[in-house]
């Protein structure tokens, strides 16, 4: 078996562990999470993804100038609607929607006439403005030379949001797992809280291997939390392979998709 792998700064010091509470997650709780938020975190990135293929395909290049950003939200229970809006949250008009479906873009359209955003993607909007905020608060930085992708997922009951904050992936045999961030907003506009997901740039890079040889996962030290997270879930479906990750008290995991199970000791 052929493992690349990949470590984080030894002397990065995390944070210090947070005082226990007796509603704390157990780290079953903790894995249905990570893996459920993984999974959505995935299936809204590759929307916005395609979508924004399909953006550059349908609307001239000199009419792109101007973009405030995307909003994705559930159309149906297979179907993800995409709306790219012009201008900042609170006056933003959009221009241009895709439905994605299975990874596909399904349908788009450019609107004849610009309309303003509803009152539910005005919220999504506002939170991607507030997420950008705070990272410029906490001088979080991106692990590559371009901006954030942003995910921004939508709450349930008009609660709190998640935005995630995602060094982007700039060539297919490199894929960063440092440099990513989610910022929970409330309803109010406030942010609740704010995290990152490393403690420094941490690259997983596919080597160079013999003729017929490929690697089989990748492995890494996470130094922040006691089980792997969603990002680890978001890097196996991009890597389309595992992620064996050692966390603080040495144990390791595989995470392969959304499945996340404790790996047997050597």
């Amino acid at each position: 078996m052929i493992l690349a792998t990949a470590t984080q700064q030894a002397d990065a010091r995390p944070p210090a562990p947070a005082p226990s509470a007796t509603n704390a997650p157990s780290d079953e709780q903790r894995i249905a999470q990570s893996a459920s938020l993984g999974r959505l975190l995935y299936t809204f990135d590759r929307a916005a993804w395609v979508s924004s293929d399909a953006l550059t395909d349908t609307v001239p290049k000199d009419r792109l100038t101007g973009i405030g950003g995307y909003v994705v939200e559930p159309s149906d229970a297979q179907t993800l609607r995409v709306t790219y809006y012009r201008g900042s949250a609170a006056a933003a008009q959009a221009f241009f929607v895709a439905e994605v479906r299975e990874g596909k873009v399904v349908r788009k359209e450019l609107l004849a006439t610009p309309v303003a955003l509803t009152a539910a993607q005005v919220r999504l909007a506002r939170a991607r403005e507030v997420a950008a905020d705070r990272a410029r608060e906490r001088s979080y930085k991106p692990c590559t030379p371009v901006p954030f992708n942003t995910v921004v997922l939508p709450s349930r009951d008009d609660g709190p949001v998640a935005v995630y904050l995602l060094s982007a992936q700039q060539d297919a045999k490199t894929y960063p797992m440092g440099g990513n961030y989610r910022v929970i907003v409330g309803p109010d506009g406030k942010v609740l809280a704010s995290r990152p997901y490393s403690v420094s740039c941490l690259n997983l890079t596919v080597p160079q291997l013999p003729a017929g040889a490929k690697p089989v996962g990748f492995m890494v030290n996470h130094l922040l939390d006691p089980v792997p997270t969603e990002l680890h879930v978001l890097a196996s479906y991009h890597l389309r392979m595992p992620v064996f990750v050692t966390t603080p008290d040495k144990r390791s995991w595989q995470v392969q998709g959304s499945s996340i199970r404790q790996a047997a000791p050597k």
